[in-house]
């Protein structure tokens, strides 16, 4: 089992809390306490940097600024050749990526097409599809009826004489 304190414990140790069993145990645990020895020094070392930081004068701050402005705009021949290469190799991927979607698009208008004359073919029909060999079979039944029924008048006259 950890009887060791916990992370929490020891910051709220530093940060000035007196917990009795807190300050019994670091007494008795060389872990512990050293653990809680390097964070109450990692604290005292932040704080006196960002005292120090704060006493520096504004004229130390804008030496900084300057400092940090003439790096930046120090730009040499070289780094202009590198930008204006990349200018360029940008500018050709972008060509390159529109051409394909020029052919993708006469693709898909031919397939457009296509459906488009294949529902027009179908909306033309007399008959729906699934109805085609029912009609067909009428349309054969009404042509031997007619035929039937021409053969039926030569014969009828026939027979009457």
């Amino acid at each position: 089992m950890n009887n060791h304190l916990s992370d929490d414990q020891i910051a709220e140790w530093a940060l000035g809390a007196k917990d009795e069993i807190v300050l019994r145990h670091l007494e008795t645990c060389h872990e512990c306490s050293r653990d809680a020895e390097q964070l109450r020094s990692a604290l005292g070392g932040f704080r006196d940097s960002i005292h120090a930081a704060a006493r520096r004068t504004q004229s130390f701050w804008r030496n900084q600024q300057l400092a940090i402005r003439e790096r930046s705009s120090a730009w040499y021949p070289f780094d202009w050749a590198w930008a204006a290469a990349m200018v360029l190799v940008l500018i050709a991927a972008l060509f390159l990526m529109r051409a394909p979607n020029s052919i993708r698009k006469s693709a898909s208008d031919d397939a457009d097409n296509a459906l488009l004359e294949e529902v027009q073919g179908v909306l033309a029909r007399d008959v729906p599809e699934a109805l085609a060999p029912a009609a067909l079979t009428a349309e054969e039944r009404d042509e031997f009826l007619t035929n039937k029924g021409v053969q039926q008048t030569e014969v009828t006259p026939k027979r009457r004489r």
